[in-house]
């Protein structure tokens, strides 16, 4: 099975939902999993409440999602890895090292990423989630055709 990674900064509201949907995207031939790059996704956290909103109006239960710290994986272990922004690509590049094979893939590149919804309430998170909705299937078709 395909191993796919989905990183933001604590692992609590972009990764997990962008886990959920690249998921839907890549189906059971591919196995998506999400961490957080900062020091608070170390503390097993649950999901921001938002995050399980804002998914659970889409069907989809995140209630027991727990954090975790990309610095505890063997991120080697994925073929590739989808970051929320620059910063945490960078994280994970050094993690990886120059010998890596890992594809490392920034969602939204060319805008920046996709943002934190943290501070704008439910209406930011689904924002969040339609730009998730907007850019997850053309990463799902870039991991599709990079099949290893």
């Amino acid at each position: 099975m395909q191993r796919v990674l989905c990183v933001c900064l604590g692992n609590r509201s972009r990764s997990p939902m962008m886990q959920a949907v690249l998921q839907q995207h890549l189906g059971p031939a591919f196995q998506v999993e999400s961490a957080g790059v900062g020091p608070e996704a170390a503390v097993f956290a649950p999901a921001n409440p938002r995050s399980v909103a804002c998914m659970k109006e889409r069907g989809v239960d995140l209630t027991s999602h727990t954090s975790r710290w990309a610095g505890d994986l063997d991120l080697s272990q994925y073929g590739w890895i989808v970051c929320v922004g620059r910063e945490e690509a960078d994280k994970v590049r050094t993690w990886l090292g120059s010998n890596s094979s890992t594809v490392i893939i920034v969602a939204n590149e060319q805008q920046g990423g996709i943002p934190d919804p943290y501070e704008l309430g439910l209406p930011g998170y689904r924002d969040c989630l339609a730009l998730l909705d907007a850019v997850m299937p053309q990463i799902a078709q870039q991991i599709g055709w990079g099949r290893r």
